[in-house]
Parts: C-alpha cells; sequence; structure tokens
C-alpha cells in the first residue's frame, strides 16, 4: 500500500459513494487508474466492505457495552464462533484488565437486551460473568480512524 491508496482510502471512508471521477481529481490519477486501485484494495482485503451507515437513533436502536470474564480458559473458541453469528453484536474485542471480551451489542429492545445478557450470552460463554452498561446517549460515533502515513 502507497501514499496514493492511502489518499484513496481516506477519501472513500469520508464519503463512501464518492465517484471514480471525485476520487480521481483527489488524487490526481485518471478515474480508470482509481477504480483499478480500488478493487484491489478490496482483493486484497484492506476495504471489506461499502455500506450506508445508519444512524442507531433514527431507528431506534438500543446500545449496550458488554464485558465478558471467563472463570477459566475453556469456551473462547466456541464464544468467539457463536458471537460472530450474532447479528446484535456488533463489535467483540478480547481485551486486557479486568474482563476478556468487550463487546458492543445493538438491540431493538430491552428485552432483546435482557435475553442476550441472561440467556444467550452465559450460555454461549459457558457461565462467564456478564456485566452490561447501557448507554444512554451517544455524544459522538464515527467509522473513522486515523490512517498510517507513508513517509513521514
Amino acid at each position: 500500500m502507497d501514499a496514493l491508496d492511502l489518499q484513496l482510502l481516506g477519501g472513500l471512508v469520508r464519503d463512501g459513494r464518492a465517484s471514480w471521477v471525485d476520487l480521481a481529481m483527489e488524487v490526481g490519477l485518471t478515474p480508470p487508474a482509481v477504480a483499478a486501485r480500488v478493487r484491489r484494495l478490496e482483493e486484497a482485503g484492506v476495504i471489506r466492505q461499502f455500506a450506508a451507515l445508519v444512524s442507531p437513533a433514527s431507528v431506534d436502536v438500543i446500545t449496550a457495552f458488554v464485558e465478558l470474564t471467563f472463570d477459566s480458559p475453556e469456551g473462547h473458541e466456541e464464544f468467539r464462533q457463536t458471537i460472530g453469528r450474532l447479528v446484535a453484536v456488533q463489535e467483540c474485542h478480547r481485551v486486557a484488565g479486568g474482563a476478556q471480551y468487550l463487546l458492543k451489542v445493538r438491540a431493538r429492545s430491552t428485552a432483546e437486551v435482557d435475553s442476550l445478557l441472561a440467556t444467550v450470552l452465559p450460555k454461549a460463554a459457558h457461565g462467564a460473568t456478564v456485566r452490561a452498561t447501557m448507554v444512554l446517549s451517544t455524544v459522538k460515533e464515527s467509522p473513522v480512524f486515523p490512517l498510517p502515513r507513508i513517509g513521514s
């Protein structure tokens, strides 16, 4: 990946619907060259997918952060496989500190969160301790993150 690839990624992160022409003007390439680079980034797995980012508040989705603490080293792989199939689990991170996993959960109702916390997660995690924090409001949420700099 070179500096032009990073510029293209930055442009696409800001506006996933940017045209090849707009991106080409931004990075100083031709539209076909931009299309070829973006295809290469997709094939390499750098770009996972293009998607519409829906505001959770606009569709009345509840957000919770969930910590899981395992009592024993068994069950982690089965847990990770189960988590991968749960649509309500938007993110799952293996973390250092008190808990082993931190999950970002989005659900349609408190009843759905309750079911996840009381039944689904403890079963998937073989009785791990589950602790949740419900989100009351979101101050900032962004898909943008700092990309590496090349040549600086």
